[in-house]
């Protein structure tokens, strides 16, 4: 009776065990929600610091680089750096940079912009909700879009010069 009875126990003990990691996995993971390399990519709108509203779906024919980035991301500010040096050069060659910060207010960004002498617009994903979608879970983020919308790669972490500048280079239409 006792032998049954522990086997019972055992048994129940685990199946909770089961549920309680099915659901930390489901929940915590970082590939839910995760956009990636042959997706389209989602649209979106956001808003610059003067408060004009931009749509993903309106850079459609050109390459588009999404740089999700934070004030307080250290390798954010060194991307950023190597965009400012080159993004008005692939802009002439239809390849747009778009730089969302991930819900920091207004003032935090201008003051950064400002810090930085940063020249490009800067947008702030209000509520996160576009990070979100994309699966954005570590920074700096950034995501390659082909003319046709079409994620053809996803970047998370640091990235030398050289890297930043071949992922524009591929983003280049008719490329």
């Amino acid at each position: 009776m006792k032998n049954r009875r522990f086997m019972m126990r055992l048994s129940i003990l685990a199946v909770m065990i089961a549920a309680v990691g099915y659901t930390l996995y489901i929940n915590f993971s970082e590939e839910r929600g995760l956009v990636d390399a042959g997706d389209e990519a989602p649209n979106f709108a956001v808003k610059n610091l003067t408060d004009d509203e931009i749509e993903l779906a309106d850079y459609r024919g050109d390459g588009v680089y999404i740089n999700f980035w934070a004030t307080y991301c250290t390798y954010c500010r060194d991307k950023m750096g190597y965009l400012q040096d080159h993004y008005e050069d692939y802009e002439e060659e239809g390849v747009k940079v778009l730089h969302v910060n991930v819900d920091e207010t207004t003032l935090q960004v201008e003051r950064h912009k400002e810090r930085f002498g940063y020249d490009f617009d800067m947008y702030i994903d209000r509520g996160m909700l576009v990070s979100n979608e994309y699966g954005v879970h570590s920074l700096p983020a950034a995501y390659l879009i082909d003319e046709n919308g079409e994620v053809i790669e996803r970047h998370v972490g640091a990235q030398t010069e050289q890297q930043v500048l071949s992922s524009l280079d591929r983003l280049i239409p008719g490329s």
